[in-house]
């Protein structure tokens, strides 16, 4: 069986993410992680599947210090 591993800053993320909707939308922040967990399964499912960045870094589109 694979698994997904959140990133620390990821984490993070997502923890003030469910935060905010605690406070503001139980129901709405549900629906979200429920989308989430689904994609993060469609990833283990698909890992080849989505667009790779990799171009786009050579070239300095993407900020890697990006807060």
């Amino acid at each position: 069986m694979s698994r997904y591993v959140i990133n620390v800053l990821a984490s993070r993320d997502l923890n003030e993410i469910a935060d905010y909707f605690a406070e503001h939308s139980l129901a709405t922040g549900d629906l979200f992680f429920r989308n989430f967990n689904s994609k993060c399964q469609q990833l283990i499912n698909f890992p080849n599947s989505g667009k790779s960045y990799a171009s786009m870094l050579r070239f300095g589109h993407i900020c890697e210090n990006y807060p």
